[in-house]
């Protein structure tokens, strides 16, 4: 059995995926902004503030935004028609998150965690660092294919391609995927159904 999100819930989860990955998005882009900044720096404390800054946009700007992307794209497949397998340009924007996700998490994440850490111990003398301008190129680098990978996946959301339908075993992998996860999704359908009871009360 699929739970089927009503018309108010389709919106709300449209609504926390739209602005979570406005913040991933936001924040890559500001990223950027930000270690183009990096190699202007004319002293040791505008160095560490801009690679602070960095650090910070992604611990509470793009880490957000990937689970909330993450979290209300799970839950819109798993109670709308779209599903995980029964359209391919689902499937795919599927994969492409998770890859992106895990290569952020594995080393992207950490190699900008070390920009902030290598600067507060040596200042300026960092651009004397061959292991800090690595990591400085591997980001700057890295942190452009990741705003290429997110505007790719926006123009998939919008336009929808038209690919080869998923094969039946795919769908078969998704019906009991449901089914695993029903347990998940029943406490987020019960919250928003009394949700909207309060909201009768309210109004009545």
């Amino acid at each position: 059995m699929r739970y089927q999100a009503s018309p108010q819930t389709r919106l709300l989860l449209k609504y926390i995926h739209t602005f979570s990955a406005m913040m991933w998005i936001g924040g890559a882009q500001a990223i950027l902004i930000l270690l183009y900044k990096d190699r202007l720096a004319t002293n040791g404390d505008e160095l560490f503030a801009v690679n602070d800054a960095i650090r910070s946009l992604d611990n509470w700007l793009i880490g957000p935004g990937v689970a909330g992307s993450i979290l209300s794209g799970a839950l819109i497949s798993l109670t709308t028609h779209w599903g995980f397998f029964r359209h391919r340009w689902v499937s795919v924007k599927w994969v492409v998150t998770v890859v992106a996700t895990l290569f952020g998490i594995v080393f992207l994440g950490p190699w900008l965690q070390d920009l902030s850490e290598i600067t507060g111990l040596n200042r300026l003398a960092v651009f004397d660092n061959l292991a800090y301008v690595q990591t400085y190129r591997l980001g700057v680098i890295f942190g452009v294919a990741q705003m290429v990978v997110l505007l790719v996946l926006v123009l998939i959301s919008i336009f929808k391609p038209e690919l080869e339908p998923c094969s039946p075993a795919a769908r078969q992998l998704e019906r009991r995927l449901a089914v695993l996860l029903r347990p998940v999704v029943a406490p987020f359908m019960g919250l928003q159904g009394q949700i909207c009871n309060l909201l009768r009360l309210e109004r009545d």
